[in-house]
């Protein structure tokens, strides 16, 4: 375990943007927190691979951030276990190449399979607590470990009970993949030209294409993948033209890369901080110099902008710290 003090933290998040943090721990072990520093800094706030944050300022707290690429381990033809800070494309990768199907579709997605539990982070049709069997927690407070089940976890439109009580440490996750003999996730957008019979493989290299052909790599310009949570509105603010699912609280979820679009605010910048053209769902630090103040306001204007239009109020999905 390391501890420093008054450290930059601006690249442990995919944003790119200058901040610090009171104090930074690099852990390795669950025992590491158990012995954590009883004067740190508090708030203690665990990041994985920082691919769905904002610094919106110096953070006065402590960031946890587990060292290490992770270990996946195959249980069984279709039970697969990744510790948390596995990056969850490798988990996708794994999948795909042993021919199981299940997590194809979130190939590509930025970050660790610990963040992508917390948000329950999605993409094409999938997200990732949907082939979840358990959970190996850590929890902060008492540094006793517990394995929860998925209906603990209560996840749901990119959020889970893991992001509303932020004291736990994602130690490993397990999954439940599916045989490539079932029937593929392709009812989704660009993947409805596939056949459902496709392989895991021919999947995962379809959506990595497509995700390639939109959305910036966060290696080299900095965001934080989608900004905002499509919005979920009742049938009186649809229009004619307004592509939409309907959902079974009898609401209705709109993309919001389309409101944004119809907006005519792809390309559009507040200082370094830019409307990504090839995808108005992501917000980005085009050159690297953006601040948080840039993208904060590059993101009010588009909420004020969309609500005026559409009386719809997007809601971010990025976390802000």
């Amino acid at each position: 375990m390391k501890v420093e003090y008054d450290v930059e933290a601006g690249a442990l998040a995919t944003f790119g943007v200058r901040a610090r943090a009171a104090a930074v721990v690099r852990w390795t072990t669950a025992d590491d927190l158990r012995r954590l520093p009883e004067d740190l800094p508090r708030p203690l706030k665990v990041i994985g691979g920082g691919s769905n944050l904002l610094f919106t300022g110096d953070f006065g707290g402590t960031l946890l951030v587990r060292e290490g690429a992770g270990r996946i381990e195959r249980e069984s033809e279709l039970i697969w276990r990744a510790d948390g800070n596995v990056e969850l494309d490798a988990l996708c990768a794994a999948l795909a190449e042993a021919g199981v199907r299940g997590l194809e579709n979130l190939s590509g997605i930025p970050g660790t399979v610990g963040g992508a539990l917390v948000q329950n982070a999605g993409a094409y049709g999938s997200e990732t607590c949907s082939h979840l069997l358990d959970v190996r927690l850590l929890e902060l407070e008492s540094g006793r470990e517990l394995t929860v089940d998925r209906q603990w976890l209560a996840p749901d439109y990119r959020t889970s009970r893991l992001q509303s009580e932020p004291g736990y440490v994602v130690l490993s996750a397990t999954f439940k993949a599916e045989p490539a003999t079932s029937p593929a996730n392709v009812d989704y957008g660009p993947l409805r030209s596939l056949s459902p019979h496709e392989s895991p493989m021919t999947i995962r290299e379809a959506v990595l294409a497509t995700r390639a052909s939109k959305l910036p790599d966060v290696k080299q310009t900095g965001s934080a993948g989608s900004f905002f949570r499509n919005p979920e509105v009742p049938a009186e603010l649809l229009r004619p033209e307004m592509p939409r699912y309907e959902l079974a609280n009898g609401l209705f979820k709109v993309p919001a890369a389309w409101l944004i679009d119809q907006c005519g605010l792809k390309g559009q910048r507040r200082g370094g901080a830019m409307v990504w053209p090839d995808q108005p769902l992501v917000i980005v630090n085009a050159e690297g110099t953006a601040t948080a103040a840039d993208i904060l306001e590059l993101e009010q204007l588009i909420v004020n902008t969309v609500r005026e239009r559409f009386n719809i109020t997007l809601t971010p999905e990025v976390e802000h710290i």
